[in-house]
């Protein structure tokens, strides 16, 4: 890598910043190597021009930011994926020299001279201000938008030896909206009350998947197989004009005498893993030697599918195997079969601490300060979801959002402690 970098700063009010990054990797292909990334911001201090000294009782910043970058990206590309590479194939030849059987190699890959660098562009506007000395918030936009995804596509053969290759087409664009709030709410010698508040609201789209050379309409992801049931079976879909982690299948009308679900009979979106917010709030409390604090966090509007409680709910484990005693309430009958039945809202508000103290002061024996303490983590949560936890993984696009059997529950703990300073 080679990164250059410049600051300019007039009459302390305006700031620009550039910067260059030249990157280089050897796992792109010949064509592709290297990959140029600029930025740039500009600053303004609004709260320093002559004609805001009428607010300066109450308005202690006022600054206004504006940012442009493009960043790259090699993560999702491991080594040699940008050359033909030969394997050890299930086929055999005799030879006849040496009168024995050789194993066969084919080519299992095809090369991509022109795999290059994922890059995301990124625009920001953010505005910073200080209200009567106790208030600092910061609300920001931005647009960012990430070109040249990889996925392996489907290719003719012939030309290509191979039946798939690895090539940057994808584009994927997000845009949202952040809000931090840290107050000092009560500030005096006895009495000390802050808080801290983050809001974010983000909304996700797959804006293209195929160009001239490669094509795919969309691509099931989000596989069931491993499943009872569900050997070949697919609960998402990648697709232009929806978010990542988009499950998509038959919506579950009901169920009928016989206790089977009555499913529509065409596929439909049954909502995604994107949260429409994101919420952090905490708040600290000192009085005199004592102190009390707590922090919580939430997210609201994102989908889970339960594949732990489908797999559960079927009548076919009895009677070798238990289950649940709401799925011997509930009266289904039916087999397991992923529907909308199962994709559920997983919007929740957890106590993630709590946390109170008293400080003692014992100079008298070589001890300035001694707190002794209490903190609770992960103390509650609220939520509709059924399953053992509703902050199930959203990263990645293979099986986002998916509760499968890999997430233990979260355990409540209590702790008791001392701080000694000497």
């Amino acid at each position: 890598s080679f990164y250059s970098r410049a600051n300019y700063t007039f009459s302390n009010k305006y700031m620009f910043t550039g910067t260059v990054r030249w990157d280089g990797s050897s796992r792109f292909g010949a064509n592709n190597k290297w990959g140029v990334f600029p930025s740039a911001s500009f600053a303004w201090k609004i709260s320093e021009e002559d004609f805001m000294e009428s607010t300066s009782n109450w308005l202690n910043k006022l600054k206004l930011r504006i940012g442009y970058g493009v960043t790259g990206n090699q993560d999702g590309i491991g080594e040699y994926k940008s050359l033909s590479i030969m394997g050890a194939g299930s086929a055999s030849y005799y030879d006849a020299v040496n009168d024995i059987w050789q194993t066969a190699f084919a080519p299992t890959q095809n090369p991509n001279p022109d795999l290059k660098w994922e890059s995301t562009e990124q625009l920001n506007i953010g505005i910073d201000f200080s209200l009567f000395n106790r208030i600092n918030a910061t609300i920001e936009v931005y647009q960012k938008n990430t070109s040249d995804l990889l996925y392996t596509y489907s290719v003719p053969q012939p030309p290509f030896l191979v039946g798939t290759m690895l090539a940057n087409v994808g584009d994927l664009s997000n845009r949202g909206i952040e809000l931090t709030l840290n107050t000092n709410i009560i500030t005096t010698d006895d009495l000390q009350i802050s808080s801290d508040l983050v809001l974010a609201s983000n909304k996700q789209r797959i804006e293209k998947l195929s160009n001239d050379q490669f094509e795919t309409d969309e691509v099931f992801s989000g596989s069931l197989f491993g499943l009872p049931g569900m050997s070949n079976q697919f609960s998402q879909i990648i697709k232009e004009g929806f978010p990542v982690g988009t499950f998509w299948g038959y919506e579950a009308l009901g169920k009928d005498a016989n206790g089977n679900f009555i499913l529509n009979q065409e596929k439909t979106d049954l909502g995604n893993i994107q949260p429409k917010l994101t919420l952090g709030f905490g708040m600290n409390f000192k009085y005199k030697s004592f102190d009390f604090s707590f922090l919580t966090s939430g997210m609201f509007g994102q989908k889970v599918l339960n594949a732990t409680g489908m797999s559960l709910w079927d009548r076919n484990r009895l009677p070798a195997q238990n289950v649940p005693d709401a799925f011997l309430e509930s009266g289904i009958n039916s087999d397991s079969k992923f529907s909308s039945y199962w994709v559920e809202d997983a919007s929740f508000f957890r106590l993630q601490t709590l946390s109170i103290g008293h400080t003692f002061n014992f100079e008298e024996i070589g001890i300035s300060n001694a707190r002794l303490y209490a903190t609770g983590e992960n103390i509650f949560v609220i939520t509709g979801y059924t399953g053992a936890d509703p902050e199930v993984s959203i990263g990645g696009l293979d099986s986002p959002g998916i509760d499968r059997f890999n997430f233990y529950p979260r355990p409540t703990t209590v702790s008791l402690g001392i701080n000694l300073s000497f």
